[in-house]
């Protein structure tokens, strides 16, 4: 078969009719483009059109086939057997397309429950959030497959006021996928980031009052335990990553020190009695003091906070170095901490809390009784 020549001859008869490629594609219930391939030789019409082109444009199936014109007509047997091959044809395929409707119905179903299921248990792990993004991905493919499998799309496509509404729904899609993808792309640099940087050495970076000024609220802390400056310093080590503004606060503070024995004891002593008083509207008042701990950590520890809003403050004792970890969190199980992990907790499951995290200790905040709120003093 020569489809240079079907084409040809096809474009011919489609002019002699008087018609466009898209007033024919309308009268088959095919693309303006099949029209178009099949005019150019790159593509042959479905078998299941034969007939319905022949009828149409009143020439013989061999005629379409050979691409030329014939002197007789086609016989009665000839059209019963193109008609009974153009059933059988569309037979084949109403088959098909019914196992291919029910997997893509079953599939778009599947994976929507997988990303209600994703959303409602979401914790902030940057697999987590991957996994979700490629799970919406694959949903928008789905449906879209789906849509034009059960042929939607096609008479979408002929209703004006549908297909607006379709396109302003890509559009919104897509504006979510690329700020998803955004997102993605900031969280990954900021995880290479913080497992590349160097460390803060000496006094460059630390200072307290700043961080006071600035992260105070966002960490739930005074920083109480903090040292106000690192003149007594033998050796130190400095580290923090904190931001603001995306999600929910989230970071770390992680300052190193060692000391000589008698600035060793003087600090654990300080850090011992630290207290906060915490006042009330109608002159009621609560002093709160950090307890210490030997067992949660891979040191002694000195807590002023522990868990209260997914915030963390404690002081790590290396008696043996003469050395002292200060460390601050926010919704640590968020941050990467693998270079840190020896200051966290040994049970690192302790820090995904159960029920409400304002019930955990904190030595900067207090609930008066008769009180729904919770009273900061930092």
């Amino acid at each position: 078969m020569d489809q240079k020549k079907v084409g040809s001859f096809l474009k011919e008869l489609r002019k002699e009719k008087g018609i466009t490629q898209e007033q024919l594609a309308e009268k088959l219930n095919v693309s303006g483009r099949s029209v178009s391939r099949w005019e150019t030789g790159n593509n042959m019409p479905d078998i299941s059109l034969l007939v319905e082109i022949a009828d149409f444009y009143d020439v013989d199936v061999r005629e379409l086939i050979e691409g030329e014109r014939k002197s007789e007509m086609m016989n009665n047997e000839v059209r019963d057997v193109a008609n009974k091959m153009a059933d059988y044809a569309n037979n084949e395929k109403g088959r098909l397309f019914k196992v291919i409707r029910v997997i893509g119905i079953v599939g778009v179903l599947l994976l929507a429950i997988a990303i209600v299921f994703q959303t409602g248990l979401y914790e902030k792990e940057l697999g987590n959030f991957i996994a979700l993004v490629f799970s919406f991905l694959a949903f928008v493919v789905m449906i879209i497959m789906t849509l034009y499998v059960n042929g939607v799309l096609q008479k979408i496509k002929k209703n004006k006021a549908l297909t607006i509404g379709l396109i302003t729904l890509i559009s919104i899609v897509s504006v979510v996928v690329v700020k998803c993808v955004l997102m993605f792309t900031v969280l990954f640099m900021i995880v290479i980031f913080e497992t590349l940087a160097p460390t803060k050495k000496g006094t460059d970076g630390y200072d307290k009052e700043a961080m006071v000024s600035k992260y105070s609220s966002e960490f739930n802390s005074g920083f109480y335990l903090f040292p106000e400056n690192l003149d007594k310093s033998v050796d130190d080590e400095y580290a923090y990553s904190a931001k603001t503004g995306l999600f929910d606060t989230d970071g770390y503070f992680i300052l190193k020190v060692q000391y000589n024995e008698e600035d060793y004891k003087a600090e654990v002593d300080r850090m011992s009695d630290v207290s906060c008083k915490i006042d009330f509207d109608n002159n009621q008042s609560y002093t709160n003091y950090v307890y210490q701990d030997d067992t949660m950590y891979n040191y002694p520890a000195i807590i002023a906070m522990d868990g209260y809003d997914n915030a963390y403050e404690y002081a790590l004792l290396d008696e043996e170095d003469l050395t002292i970890i200060y460390v601050a969190l926010s919704y640590p199980e968020s941050v990467n901490l693998i270079k840190y992990k020896d200051y966290l907790k040994k049970d690192l499951s302790a820090y995904i809390i159960p029920g409400s995290s304002l019930e955990n200790f904190s030595l900067y905040s207090h609930r008066f009784p008769g009180e729904d709120a919770w009273i900061g003093a930092y």
